[in-house]
């Protein structure tokens, strides 16, 4: 079903459907979910604080999924109004999806197979990069790394690739076969599946593009799945970079599967639905292609992917820099005060919480702080400085849990992204798109962090 295109400009948009009032969680339950969540996770901190085996390693993601879970029950706006179904069959989609991943040999196989193919994709760039910078794009080794001439060009390329994908609609069934699954289960409407299930391989703002014309009239339960999932996940060309940091491409791939179930509850557990969505009951694809032809395509994609990279290379110079200021202020007020250690300190909890080591939370915590604060890509150069410095500084386990809670655009810049990107698809729902951005950012943050714990239950 092709969906209709959007309306002349000149023409006032429909409004949006009405929504009934729902009943608010009553600040006991609130209180209650909190108090559990507490309960349990120092129950199990006072049993597993010792250098954990596998079984007790696994305790604590348990624990981790269970906390998770308390504080977005507390933190829903109408508790008594959650769908069972749509929460139980995402739950048990995400972990017959990781169960799949990780258990599983010819489905691992799969993914090891997706995850060399952007490997090689970004080996095809190297080579583009190679000839307009020369040897500046080479590596030889940490002292000859250069950002700008090593990391920016995979994202140009695989932007220019993904357009070109989407132009012969190999993007639009792939993204319809996975909506369609998880619409029949959850229950859940197709605009919003459909754009969720697209940013596995699109972007925050790029996804919402496949259901453009139904944006504007959609319920605030539906702009949250659209914002929340978008935080959740990352964009193919942000993917590519972060692999050829190193990171586990197949712990990268099962994340972002993983986060589409797991996002579209979270939001119906936080926001239930209060209205009747448009779609509800349909899959409909938007197919509106700008492009004349493949080379079109590829030469948008290419500009796309331009526009991408400067943006990523500003905001890193930008936060970057901020940190550093930080830092200094910090380093004045008592020697070997910085941020890292003040975020290792406040999300320790928390990464023990997702299975990590206990002697390793607190830097696995920094990690977190960081893409919080700052973005996932700063976290991620990081963590791939910490790589080179062997096992013996962080554990294998604790990095590939890191990788799991780090793929995602989840961070208080990306309110402000998704604000002007789907804002200009819906002007006329700038304000519910504002009051939404840190509800969404919360949902994507806890998404992130569900992942990593399902994947620390079952490593």
């Amino acid at each position: 079903m092709i969906a209709p295109g959007p309306a002349a400009d000149d023409d006032p948009a429909p409004p949006p459907p009405p929504e009934r009032p729902l009943p608010p969680t009553p600040p006991l339950w609130r209180a209650g979910l909190l108090a559990f969540a507490a309960a349990v996770g120092l129950a199990v901190y006072a049993v597993n604080a010792q250098p954990p085996d596998g079984a007790r390693s696994r305790v604590q993601a348990g624990a981790g999924i269970i906390c998770f879970l308390a504080v977005a029950a507390a933190a829903s706006k109408s508790l008594p109004s959650v769908s069972r179904k749509t929460i139980l069959w995402g739950i048990a989609l995400q972990f017959v999806l990781a169960v799949a991943v990780i258990h599983s040999p010819h489905v691992r196989a799969v993914f090891e197979a997706v995850g060399a193919g952007i490997k090689h994709l970004v080996l095809a760039s190297d080579k583009g990069a190679e000839f307009v910078f020369g040897s500046l794009s080479k590596v030889d080794g940490p002292s000859g790394f250069v950002f700008a001439f090593k990391a920016l060009p995979p994202i140009i390329f695989v932007s220019s690739f993904f357009s070109v994908l989407y132009y012969f609609g190999v993007l639009q069934v792939l993204v319809r076969l996975m909506a369609r699954a998880m619409m029949y289960l959850m229950g859940t409407s197709g605009a919003e599946t459909l754009s969720v299930s697209a940013n596995v391989f699109m972007g925050q703002t790029e996804a919402p593009l496949i259901v453009k014309p139904f944006v504007p009239r959609m319920t605030r339960s539906e702009l949250l799945a659209l914002m929340g999932s978008g935080m959740a996940h990352i964009s193919g060309g942000m993917m590519a970079v972060y692999i050829s940091y190193g990171a586990d491409p197949v712990s990268i791939l099962c994340t972002c599967v993983m986060a589409c179930p797991c996002s579209l509850y979270l939001t119906k557990l936080v926001m239930p639905e209060a209205g009747t969505p448009e779609t509800a009951g349909a899959a409909p694809v938007h197919v509106e292609t700008p492009y004349v032809n493949a080379i079109d395509a590829a030469a948008a994609g290419v500009k796309d992917g331009l526009m991408l990279a400067l943006n990523v290379a500003a905001m890193l110079i930008g936060f970057l820099a901020f940190i550093a200021l930080f830092d200094a202020v910090l380093g004045g007020i008592s020697e070997g005060l910085t941020l890292e250690v003040i975020f290792g300190r406040v999300f320790a909890p928390v990464a023990f919480l997702l299975g990590v080591e206990p002697g390793e939370t607190g830097k696995v915590g920094s990690l977190l702080g960081i893409k919080l604060a700052a973005n996932e890509h700063v976290a991620f150069l990081k963590l791939k400085e910490w790589k080179a410095l062997g096992d013996e500084f962080l554990s294998e386990r604790s990095r590939i849990l890191a990788v799991y809670a780090l793929t995602g655009f989840a961070n208080f810049a990306s309110v402000g992204i998704q604000l002007g990107g789907i804002g200009a698809i819906a002007p006329g729902r700038r304000a519910d798109l504002a009051r939404l951005g840190m509800t969404a950012l919360f949902v994507g943050f806890l998404a992130t962090l569900v992942n990593a714990a399902v994947a620390g239950v079952l490593m």
